[in-house]
């Protein structure tokens, strides 16, 4: 069984260890071009944050790269709402369901078997309008 004396002895060594390791990551980070790196084409390095470093990444953000922030455009996807048919006619609760559909490959209305918990099976929903 080590002493205390050992094991105070053992602790400084791995504290040392462990900030060499880390200065060596930081020279390693900082070292080398830009265009060894990856950061051609007119981009910016920024230097990263003491937080990102000690958990092993950058902390990059497009604005200190120099790329502009563009707001996303319009996608094909829609939200649609499938309803139970078989509910409805009965005049009991309808099921319902969202997923989505691509407009461009299905412009029609889906059709689905679904599983109605009410009626407890499986019956067929249809995409309903929104409102």
């Amino acid at each position: 069984m080590p002493t205390t004396q050992t094991s105070t002895m053992l602790l400084n060594i791995s504290l040392v260890l462990n900030a060499l390791l880390l200065v060596a990551f930081v020279a390693t980070a900082f070292s080398g071009s830009d265009q060894q790196q990856g950061l051609g084409l007119g981009m910016v390095r920024s230097t990263p944050s003491v937080s990102s470093v000690a958990f092993g990444r950058p902390a990059f953000s497009p604005i200190s790269r120099g790329m502009s922030v563009q707001a996303k455009k319009k996608g094909d996807r829609l939200m649609v709402t499938l309803e139970c048919t078989e509910s409805r006619e009965q005049g009991k609760i309808a099921s319902r369901y969202t997923t989505t559909k691509n407009r461009k490959n299905t412009p029609e209305r889906i059709e689905m078997m679904k599983y109605n918990k009410f009626l407890r099976r499986h019956t067929l929903h249809r995409e309903i309008k929104k409102k």
